[in-house]
């Protein structure tokens, strides 16, 4: 695995983030003693082995690759996934139902052992709790969002270490895709001439992959309150999809081994229609930018989150144009 991708893959993908914190926990309660190296031969599998290999593997004291190092390299074999309310950015994982067999302990106790070791792991970005049932919830803070959003837009996405030829698109039903990223492009553009934001490099023709912002820096995506100012249903909608898209995009970037083909155009098409339901329904100009400046900035960063995404599926994933202008 390439560090360096990893490395990028934890600043923007929120799903990788939460794997690696508990990679660590886990390693912490096995440094403990309290998870024996042999507990995945009848509760946790590895892909495509049967719990005869993977016990041999894993017992007899041999330790050949720990739960701990599993977790990421091999993220299939942890539960955890995000709730579908956008209003939320919320996942769950029900590892601790897996483990409580095998560890002879009820799930509330395992969760609230994992959850007192992950909570110093994830603060600020993350608040931990265990539901009932041992199901451990990790919520996405404010600040935290905020400093993902920012990641967002301001990052390269790492390069695919090997690229899977998608199937071929045709070019109608790209077009979509592509008219919303050069209208991303266009929103911005206005908005640098109109003195709201201010693009290092606005020019077209010499325009980087991200559009990198000299001002405002970071984007103000809080608000004196401490809360993200982005609370309209359209706009979590997007920054949902933006997140279920990097969720979905995080084998792309050689962190795990892909279990099943991704379909990139589904992701890039989704995306597209949430950043229209956002146009249509969230201004930028107007009142909103004479009352509301900070909003206004706010909305463009999210503008140019889904620009950076949608360029990177576009040109990386489905070896097409994206757009700067139409």
């Amino acid at each position: 695995m390439d560090t360096a991708n990893m490395e990028q893959c934890l600043e923007v993908t929120v799903k990788c983030f939460l794997l690696s914190r508990f990679q660590s926990a886990i390693a912490q309660q096995e440094a403990l003693g309290k998870i024996p190296l042999n507990l995945i031969g009848d509760t946790i599998l590895k892909n495509g082995q049967d719990a005869h290999s993977t016990r041999d593997e894993f017992s007899c004291g041999t330790g050949k690759m720990p739960l701990a190092k599993q977790v990421i390299e091999n993220g299939a074999i942890f539960p955890l996934n995000r709730s579908k309310d956008s209003a939320r950015v919320l996942y769950v994982s029900a590892i601790a139902l897996k483990l409580a067999k095998t560890w002879q302990q009820t799930p509330q106790t395992i969760a609230t052992e994992l959850a007192e070791t992950l909570e110093p792991l994830c603060y600020p970005d993350f608040a931990v709790k265990v539901a009932p049932a041992g199901i451990i919830e990790l919520e996405l803070t404010d600040a935290g969002l905020a400093v993902w959003l920012q990641r967002l837009a301001q990052t390269n996405l790492p390069i695919p270490e090997s690229r899977i030829l998608s199937p071929v698109v045709s070019a109608d039903r790209l077009f979509p895709i592509q008219y919303s990223h050069a209208r991303c492009c266009s929103l911005l553009r206005m908005a640098h001439r109109d003195r709201i934001i201010a693009i290092a490099q606005p020019d077209v023709t010499t325009a980087p992959q991200i559009w990198s912002l000299a001002s405002p820096n970071p984007i103000p995506w809080i608000d004196e309150g401490d809360r993200v100012r982005l609370v309209h249903p359209a706009e979590r909608r997007l920054i949902s999809q933006l997140l279920t898209v990097l969720d979905n995009l995080y084998p792309t970037f050689g962190v795990k081994k892909r279990e099943q083909p991704v379909n990139y155009f589904k992701l890039a098409n989704s995306l597209s229609e949430a950043f229209q339901t956002f146009y249509t329904h969230c201004r930028i100009w107007g009142e909103v930018k004479i009352r509301q400046p900070k909003l206004a900035q706010a909305r463009l960063g999210l503008i140019l989150a889904t620009q950076s995404l949608l360029r990177f599926i576009l040109e990386e994933l489905l070896s097409t144009l994206a757009p700067l202008e139409l």
